[in-house]
C-alpha cells in the first residue's frame, strides 16, 4: 500500500482539543493503520506543557469519592492520593518531554486530614520534596498555624515559592523565603511564573502582621518588569479562586495562562461520567482580548483527585495559537508510585493510632454540597453540637429562668470540608470533614448586629460563606437589594424554661457561639469582631464534635426549615 498524506480538519468540539487544528495524516503501507501526527502548523510553534496540582489539602492516602479516607472493605471506591499524583505527574513529564513540561503547585497543601493535624509541615515538605514542583505558590491554609508554622516549611521545601502581593515589612521572619516570580528556561524561551494569593487572606488564616495587596495591581507591576527583561511568556500561579482569576485574565492581556486554585473548581472538556465532580466550565476557560491576544484559565478541582495538563502552542510573537489538554482523573486505573507508597508506611503508623478509632455511626449521609444554597443536615448537626456543649459541659451555674448559656450558634459551610457517608464513623472521618482545630467561642451581639451577619450570609448565597445555624430561623428573599434580603428572623430563647422561638429584637443582647475563624471576621464577617462583647474562648471543635457524635449515635440529622430561600 502506498503512503498517501492528506490534511484532515479535526473539530475543536473533540474532548481535549482547544481550537480547530489541521493534522497531517497518512496510512502505514504495512498495516493499513491511519497515523496522525502533530499539526503541521504546530511544528513551527513553540509548545509549553503545564502540569498542575492545586488544593492538595494533605490527601496523602487514597480517598473515597467524597475525599475522606477510603474504606474498601465497606465497598468504597478508592481514588487519588499522593502516590497516584506522583505517578501521573512523572508519566506526563515523560510523555510530553518534547513539549517543554513544567510542573506547578497552586497552593493549599496544608490542612485537611489527620495527617496534617498530627504531623504538620514536616510530612507535607517530606512528600512534596519527593517530586518538587518547578514552582509553587502559597494558599491561605499555609497560614493555618501562623507564620511560625509556615517558615520551617519554606526553609526546607525544594521548590521556589512565588507570591507577588504580600507586604511582609512587619514580619521579618518571612522575608527572603519567597519571591514575586521565577523565570524558567524551556526550549530557548523564557517563561515567567508569577504567584498571587487572595487579597483577603488576612481574614482566612493566622497571617499576623502581613498585608495582602490588590492582585491585579501587583501582578501588573511584576509582569511589566518581566516583560522589560525579555520574558516571552507569562504564567500566573494563583491561589485566588476562579472569580478573581477571571478578573486577572480579563485585565491583564500579557498573561498567557492563569493556573488557579482556592475555589476547588473542576473544569473539563467532554463528559465526566464516573467522575466525583461535575464540570463547572470548560478546560480551559478562554478570555479573548480586543487586541487579539488570548488568556486561558485552568484549575483541577481539589484533594488530589485530578492532575491538570494543558499544552499551549505559541507563535514567534508569543501569542497562543493552539492548545489542548484536560484534567486527568486519578482513579484506580492510575498506578501508585512505589517509592511514595513505601515512604508513606512509617508515617501511616503514627496516624493510624488516632485515625482508626471508631467514634460513632450515622444512619444518614451528612452532606456538604447542600450547604452553599440553604439549610443542610451537616450544618444542623455541627451547630447543634455547639449548642449541646454549652447546654451541658459549658454550662455555668444554672439559673431558674435560663436553660443554657448559649441558645444560638452558627458557622459557614466552609467549616465543613467534605461530606460524611452513612455508616461507621472514625476519628479520621471527623477530622477530615472538620479539620481546622477552631475553638468554639461565645460572645454577645445585639439583634441588629445579628441581622447584619445574616445579611452578609445572604450576600454570599451559593458559596461556602453561607451561614448554617442552630437556634435561628431565617427567610432570605434574594430578589431584594443587598442589605434588605433578610425578611424574617426568629431566635431561640435563652431566658426561658422551655425553649421556643421569638422574633428578633434589634436592641436585645443575644449570646451566640461560632468557630474562632468566623468570630475573628473570616469570610467577610468583619462585623462580628467589631461589635462582639464579653468574649469567652471555648474548647477545640473536634473534641466537642467527637463527644456529640458519640452522644447522638445513631445520627439521624435532617433539615427542619431553619433557612428558607426565595430566589425567583
Amino acid at each position: 500500500m502506498i503512503s498517501l498524506p492528506w490534511l484532515l480538519t479535526v473539530c475543536c468540539a473533540l474532548a481535549v482539543v482547544g481550537r480547530c487544528t489541521v493534522l497531517h495524516q497518512s496510512v502505514d503501507s504495512a498495516s493499513g493503520v491511519v497515523i496522525a501526527k502533530q499539526p503541521s502548523v504546530s511544528e513551527q510553534l513553540f509548545p509549553l506543557t503545564i502540569i498542575h496540582l492545586n488544593d492538595f489539602h494533605a490527601r496523602f492516602e487514597e480517598t473515597n469519592t467524597v475525599s475522606t479516607r477510603c474504606k474498601p472493605d465497606e465497598g468504597e471506591r478508592c481514588i487519588g492520593g499522593y502516590a497516584r499524583v506522583v505517578s501521573r505527574v512523572k508519566s506526563l513529564q515523560r510523555e510530553y518531554a518534547d513539549r517543554n513540561p513544567i510542573y506547578l503547585n497552586a497552593g493549599d497543601n496544608f490542612q485537611g486530614t489527620l495527617w496534617y493535624s498530627l504531623l504538620r509541615w514536616n510530612v507535607t515538605a517530606h512528600f512534596l520534596n519527593l517530586l518538587p514542583a518547578d514552582v509553587m505558590t502559597l494558599g491561605n491554609h499555609e497560614f493555618e498555624h501562623g507564620i511560625g508554622g509556615l517558615v520551617p516549611f519554606l526553609d526546607v521545601i525544594d521548590s521556589p515559592v512565588v507570591v507577588t502581593n504580600i507586604d511582609d515589612r512587619e514580619e521579618p521572619t518571612l522575608q527572603g523565603k519567597y519571591t514575586k516570580s521565577v523565570v524558567l528556561a524551556r526550549g530557548g524561551r523564557k517563561i515567567g511564573v508569577v504567584g498571587v494569593i487572595h487579597h483577603l487572606t488576612n481574614t482566612m488564616g493566622m497571617t499576623e502582621r502581613l498585608r495582602f495587596l490588590d492582585e491585579v495591581e501587583q501582578l501588573r507591576m511584576e509582569i511589566g518588569r518581566l516583560k522589560e527583561e525579555g520574558v516571552q511568556h507569562i504564567v500566573v500561579l494563583s491561589h485566588c479562586g476562579l472569580e478573581i482569576d477571571r478578573i486577572i485574565a480579563r485585565e491583564l492581556p500579557d498573561v498567557d495562562v492563569v493556573v488557579g486554585g482556592h475555589s476547588h473548581t473542576f473544569l473539563y472538556n467532554g463528559t465526566a461520567d464516573g467522575f466525583p465532580d461535575d464540570p463547572e466550565d470548560t478546560y480551559p476557560i478562554v478570555v479573548e482580548h480586543p487586541e487579539g491576544r488570548t488568556t486561558l484559565i485552568v484549575q483541577a478541582a481539589s484533594y488530589a483527585k485530578y492532575v491538570g495538563r494543558i499544552t499551549l502552542y505559541f507563535d514567534e510573537e508569543g501569542n497562543i495559537r493552539e492548545w489542548e489538554g484536560n484534567p486527568e482523573f486519578l482513579d484506580s486505573s492510575v498506578p501508585q508510585d512505589e517509592e511514595v507508597l513505601a515512604q508513606l508506611a512509617p508515617w501511616r503508623e503514627q496516624v493510624n493510632v488516632q485515625a482508626n478509632r471508631q467514634i460513632g455511626y450515622s444512619a444518614v449521609m451528612l452532606a456538604k454540597p447542600d450547604c452553599a444554597r440553604g439549610e443542610c443536615n451537616f450544618g444542623n448537626f455541627i451547630t447543634d453540637g455547639y449548642i449541646d456543649y454549652f447546654a451541658t459541659e459549658g454550662q455555668k451555674a444554672p439559673k431558674p429562668d435560663q436553660w443554657t448559656e448559649v441558645a444560638i450558634a452558627f458557622n459557614t459551610g466552609g467549616g465543613m470540608r467534605t461530606s460524611l457517608f452513612a455508616g461507621n464513623l472514625t476519628f479520621d472521618d471527623l477530622v477530615t470533614a472538620v479539620p481546622f482545630e477552631d475553638t468554639i467561642d461565645s460572645f454577645d451581639l445585639l439583634g441588629r448586629d445579628l441581622l447584619d451577619v445574616l445579611e452578609h450570609s445572604a450576600s454570599r448565597y451559593g458559596t461556602s460563606d453561607t451561614m448554617q445555624m442552630s437556634g435561628m430561623k431565617v427567610t432570605y428573599d434574594l430578589r431584594r437589594p443587598a442589605g434588605s434580603r433578610v425578611v424574617s428572623v426568629s431566635l431561640r430563647c435563652r431566658y426561658c424554661s422551655v425553649p421556643h422561638y421569638e422574633p428578633l429584637d434589634p436592641e436585645r443582647v443575644y449570646r451566640v457561639a461560632t468557630g474562632a475563624y468566623i468570630r475573628k471576621g473570616g469570610s467577610g464577617y468583619t462585623m462580628i469582631p467589631a461589635r462582639a462583647t464579653n468574649l469567652l474562648i471555648g474548647p477545640v471543635d473536634i473534641a466537642v464534635l467527637e463527644h456529640y457524635v458519640r452522644k447522638m449515635t445513631p445520627i439521624v440529622s435532617g433539615t427542619e426549615g431553619r433557612i428558607t430561600v426565595i430566589a425567583e
